[in-house]
């Protein structure tokens, strides 16, 4: 009878340990299960001329609550005009970057492009809208310049990829930002987006 009790007592304590396991196991995997998901879908992050979704909040609704610049920035007691061409890394004419800034600090910026890749002719526009934030300082390996005056907007980019004259429509968000000198040039990136995960950098300015 002993015998008995003492072989049940070891089943039972078996099974616990094996339930236990299996319970570790399950919250392992929900674990891991969690992470993976959270790494695919969460937006990139890095410096704002990459990722300029990570400041997009300085975009404002409200016209009174934009950050006017004060010395040594830029004053904009008239309106402000920065015309570029942007170029591939490789030194390909990819268009030309108009960027008008108010005097209220309303910002717009428009691009168009049409040139050939691989097989294909492509026609792009984009306007994207936004405003400066001259409480956001600029910094660099050589340490703050407040003298620089920083702007973001966000827009849409349209895209015709003709193939043997049949039009493949694509496009995406896009934003324009950039540091504006005391002297009136600039300088940023031009980011498209189909998805935050796919994106092309084109940098403007001097």
């Amino acid at each position: 009878m002993t015998q008995k009790c003492t072989q049940n007592t070891i089943l039972a304590s078996k099974h616990k340990g094996n339930a236990a396991i299996k319970v570790i196991i399950l919250v392992l995997f929900v674990v891991c299960a969690v992470w993976v998901i959270n790494s695919m879908t969460k937006d990139p992050t890095g410096p704002v001329e990459q990722c300029p979704w990570v400041e997009e909040d300085r975009i404002v609704t409200d016209i009174s609550e934009i950050n006017l610049p004060q010395s040594p920035q830029i004053s904009l007691d008239e309106e402000k005009a920065i015309s570029h061409v942007i170029t591939s890394e490789d030194g390909q004419d990819r268009g030309r970057l108009s960027i008008r800034i108010d005097p209220d600090g309303l910002v717009v910026a428009t691009w168009k492009a049409s040139y050939k890749e691989g097989i294909y002719e492509k026609d792009f526009t984009a306007t994207c809208e936004g405003n400066i934030d001259a409480e956001k300082i600029y910094e660099n390996e050589n340490g703050d310049d407040p003298s620089k005056l920083f702007f973001i907007t966000k827009g849409k980019f349209l895209l015709k990829a003709f193939k043997q004259g049949n039009a493949i429509p694509g496009g995406g968000e896009a934003y324009v930002v950039g540091w504006i000198s005391p002297d009136g040039t600039g300088t940023g990136t031009l980011v498209l987006a189909p998805t935050k995960k796919k994106t092309r950098i084109y940098k403007w300015g001097n």
